[in-house]
């Protein structure tokens, strides 16, 4: 549904975005992932083409349109949806007028721009907020009205920008499975941009993570949580340091599926005869088609050659194996 090849954009001495490779399949939600001035933004605004790259190809439902015309252009972007951090809205509109406004603008009839504004505010749970104001609303339904405004065109792609970022955290959750349950049900290709952790595991069937412009791994967010080494991971599992004696090592070791239930330390201890501390655990479960889980576990084993059995043992049994000085298995 939308994919950028080899895109470039400078400022200036500024690179924003360089050599930015990425897919994103249609009806799934991809999630950009990096620090503020990581260039997330200007990719976004390449999609919808508020931004010409300075080359590379841009592609929206088949359609390069970093080529388009005017008038083309146009008729593209009124296929694709978006959603800001701060909703932008107009004050002085009611609900039912901010929603409606994108039909009115297009020329819609009063009585085709009143049924479908009904039926959006319906579905974000709004329906009751129809003659209110923005000023009367909480963070969390503005932002559903912008969500219901990005959708009043039935687009087949939504774009949020940080569309979390002003909302606090049980909101943030809120919005998000408010996003999930409209990608399910209309089908939405959804790309959103955060530096946000949770935004990614939470909803998002596939990432990527942007970093001074370019992108350092991209993949299947399960795939890239249960991958050691992985960046996505290494955020998502933040064991921290630990400081083990001398005469021990630690490991950290990756389970998926089936495995999360697995009485693993247990199985070292009887099958190895190993003393196994465990320091520190973490779990990820997503919502995305996957609907994942993937736990890290560190753990502390004595620096033996028995342990390098107990750790090749593991990795044979298909878990994920790595040592904070050794790397990955």
């Amino acid at each position: 549904m939308i994919e950028l090849s080899d895109v470039r954009k400078r400022y200036r001495d500024t690179t924003a975005l360089d050599g930015v490779s990425l897919t994103v399949r249609k009806g799934e939600v991809f999630g950009v992932l990096g620090r503020s001035g990581a260039g997330k933004s200007t990719l976004l605004r390449t999609v919808n083409a508020l931004e010409r790259p300075d080359s590379g190809s841009v592609r929206v439902n088949g359609v390069e349109i970093t080529t388009l015309g005017a008038g083309e252009l146009r008729k593209t972007r009124a296929r694709i949806g978006m959603v800001f951090q701060h909703f932008h809205l107009v004050r002085n509109r009611t609900v039912e007028a901010n929603v409606g406004l994108p039909l009115r603008i297009s020329g819609a009839g009063r009585a085709e721009r009143k049924a479908r504004v009904a039926e959006l505010l319906d579905v974000v749970g709004l329906a009751d907020k129809a003659k209110a104001f923005p000023g009367q609303l909480s963070g969390g339904q503005r932002q559903r009205v912008a969500i219901a405004r990005a959708l009043a065109a039935k687009p087949d792609v939504l774009l949020s920008d940080e569309a979390t970022s002003a909302l606090d955290p049980d909101t943030t959750v809120e919005i998000l499975d408010l996003l999930r349950r409209l990608n399910r049900e209309l089908g939405l290709t959804i790309l959103l941009i955060t530096h946000e952790l949770q935004v990614v595991t939470r909803i998002c069937d596939s990432a990527a993570v942007l970093d001074g412009g370019r992108v350092t791994e991209t993949g299947r967010v399960a795939d890239l949580l249960a991958t050691p080494g992985s960046a996505l991971g290494r955020q998502a599992f933040d064991l921290g340091d630990t400081v083990t004696p001398t005469a021990t090592r630690t490991a950290d070791i990756t389970f998926t599926g089936a495995e999360v239930g697995e009485p693993v330390v247990a199985a070292l201890v009887k099958r190895f005869d190993l003393d196994v501390s465990i320091l520190d655990a973490a779990v990820q479960t997503g919502t995305g088609d996957d609907g994942f889980t993937v736990g890290r576990l560190r753990v502390a084993l004595p620096d033996t050659p028995v342990a390098d059995e107990a750790l090749a043992w593991l990795v044979e049994r298909g878990y994920g194996v790595s040592t904070p000085e050794g790397g990955a298995r």
